[in-house]
């Protein structure tokens, strides 16, 4: 689980114009009293009256492009995200030349999850202010979660750079490390973390992550009971644990471990995969599709819970509940021999032969690809030659 620095909510307007008077015209309510009734709801934390009174506002000036901002931020506090974006963007063709608003735009998609589109608005913004650290930093996530790890760390090496090394920078940019590789790295950046925040939960929990990168499972667990210990709701680090139990092969430990998590958080739904793989190896198989479920109900685009709730279907004699799932699983992991195969026995079960010799081709593709790229790295060059 990586820092973010971005602030929870959008940047808003209101203060600046209440003392200085609406943009628009004067409207029979008082603007100007309207709009201070809408900011002081705003905070005191009531972020649905403060969005009404908002709306009440552009309803008679719809093209405040102030207002109209915050009501973007009132709409985000509230995670109506897709209203809070399309806020943000008439505020911003209202008011071209306020940057900060294309900011607001970035941080409603990121929280939304679109991280694609986050990425599409700071990109511009970020070229504009780049001593804006918090906006390089949510840049800097957006690309870490889509797995752009290297433009991650490239974003961030320039704050580290400029001095901007604060905590979250760092931790983030040992993040991007360890996705990429490169533990030396991380390592060189903990380092650093170490020497002014060794205390820290989630500093420990980064730890964790270098070790059990480096396949110190030990090591990895006394970090994460360190974390724990500093911060027992510590989002994750129950979820860490389970997953380096589970490669240790302690399967009720990592039950327990991810049972945890999501007591925690029961919308973790990487938890629920992992759980349910867990029980489904120890044969209660009515529990592990409950939690194979699950998972999919939190992420539709969880290619390996497709598969595995597929092949639970199919190896209980359920083929024909298990056929759409395994499609799913093939469209989403087109590399994954194992959905394809499991694809083509579930076919075959179902007596379609001719779309299992489909499949068991692709499977047979998959595998001579594969088998050419490593004959093509044994026939080269060794390391460092």
């Amino acid at each position: 689980m990586m820092l973010s620095t971005a602030p929870r909510g959008g940047w808003i307007l209101a203060a600046a114009l209440v003392a200085a008077g609406s943009a628009g015209g004067q409207s029979e309510q008082g603007p100007e009293s309207a709009l201070r009734a809408a900011y002081e709801a705003y905070q005191a934390g009531d972020y649905q009256v403060a969005a009404e009174r908002f709306q009440g506002i552009l309803s008679r000036e719809p093209d405040n492009a102030r207002v109209q901002n915050d009501l973007g931020s009132a709409l985000l506090r509230l995670k109506l995200y897709e209203e809070a974006v399309q806020a943000f963007r008439l505020a911003a063709e209202l008011m071209p030349g306020v940057r900060e608003i294309q900011k607001n735009v970035a941080q409603a998609y990121f929280q939304w999850g679109r991280y694609d589109r986050a990425q599409e608005s700071l990109e511009p913004y970020v070229e504009a202010r780049p001593d804006d650290v918090s906006a390089k930093q949510l840049l800097a996530l957006a690309c870490m979660l889509q797995g752009q790890a290297q433009r991650a760390a490239q974003l961030l090496e320039q704050l580290r750079a400029s001095g901007s090394a604060e905590v979250g920078v760092l931790y983030t940019l040992a993040s991007a490390y360890l996705q990429m590789g490169e533990s030396a790295k991380a390592e060189s950046v903990l380092g650093e973390l170490f020497q002014s925040h060794g205390d820290s939960a989630q500093v420990q929990a980064l730890l964790a992550r270098a070790l059990e990168s480096q396949d110190d499972y030990s090591g990895a667990l006394a970090a994460l009971d360190r974390a724990l210990a500093l911060q027992p709701d510590l989002p994750e680090a129950h979820f860490h644990r389970g997953r380096i139990l589970w490669r240790q092969s302690d399967g009720p430990a990592a039950e327990a471990a991810f049972s945890r998590e999501i007591e925690r958080d029961p919308s973790h739904a990487e938890s629920y995969f992992l759980r349910g793989v867990v029980r489904s190896r120890a044969l209660r198989l009515d529990e592990a599709e409950a939690d194979l479920r699950q998972c999919l109900a939190l992420d539709s685009r969880h290619g390996l819970a497709h598969y595995h709730l597929g092949k639970l279907l199919s190896e209980a004699d359920r083929a024909g509940d298990a056929l759409q799932l395994l499609e799913r699983a093939v469209d989403l992991q087109p590399d994954h021999t194992e959905s394809h195969y499991l694809l083509g026995r579930t076919l075959l079960k179902l007596g379609r032969r001719e779309d299992a010799r489909e499949y068991l081709r692709v499977v047979r593709k998959i595998q001579d690809d594969e088998r050419r790229e490593l004959e093509g790295e044994l026939s080269g060059p060794s390391p460092g030659r």
